[in-house]
């Protein structure tokens, strides 16, 4: 499938989701549950975060990616223009959009569940006993560890793009004709991305790095390990 079908193939995922609705109570409980996991990423992944190098990237990650910030103008964007993208931005950029666009919209999905699964507890704080309780009756094992896969692509998709002196000139080349045509909110939003990365010694390593630390706690989760953050 080219990147440009299947972003339109993840819209159609992405525009369902239930925090487009107007269910005020249901997106504030959803937002209580990304916040507890920004935080508790931030504190598993604290070795890493303190090397400067790293946090660009990971900021990024967590942001955009996890947390889904600004997703909504860039998909608004794909949907009214993806095809003229398509036309505009290199192959290998199209292919790095897709997959990063996976990973969040992945993400969001969810967290929507989990949000459905933790239900009334997430009217009040929310800890860790809660949450793993949660993560645990939730279950969808194969589609976490397509989340950490997708991540891992997108840390190649980097390096590709890192190691592309022309592939960078063309992207950068497009720059106005892809404000001018609508879609400057998916420009960005991959720009930020980019140099977000382009200083590590390699984006794939860092994140195949976080994305192992990540794999061995979810499979003390699923394990019922009594302390699965251990080492954090």
């Amino acid at each position: 499938m080219r990147a440009d079908e299947k972003l339109q193939q993840d819209l159609e995922r992405f525009f369902s989701l239930r925090q487009h609705s107007d269910d005020q109570r249901f997106r504030a409980r959803l937002r209580r549950l990304q916040d507890y996991q920004g935080e508790r990423l931030a504190r598993s992944h604290a070795g890493l975060l303190a090397v400067p190098a790293n946090q660009a990237a990971i900021g990024f990650l967590l942001d955009e990616v996890y947390g889904g910030k600004d997703l909504l103008p860039v998909a608004r964007d794909i949907r009214r223009a993806v095809n003229k993208a398509a036309s505009l931005l290199p192959d290998r950029v199209m292919a790095t959009s897709a997959s990063v666009l996976e990973a969040a919209i992945l993400t969001q999905e969810l967290d929507e569940a989990l949000t459905d699964t933790l239900h009334d507890s997430l009217d009040g704080p929310l800890h860790d006993t809660l949450y793993i309780e949660g993560f645990r009756a939730l279950g969808r094992a194969d589609d976490r560890q397509r989340q950490l896969d997708l991540i891992g692509e997108v840390g190649h998709h980097v390096d590709r793009y890192v190691r592309g002196r022309m592939l960078q000139a063309t992207f950068r080349m497009v720059r106005r004709p892809v404000h001018a045509a609508g879609f400057g909110n998916l420009y960005d939003f991959l720009d930020r991305g980019f140099v977000a990365m382009r200083d590590l010694d390699s984006a794939g390593r860092l994140l195949n790095e976080l994305t192992r630390a990540e794999a061995a706690i979810m499979a003390r989760l699923y394990a019922g390990h009594p302390t699965p953050y251990a080492g954090q």
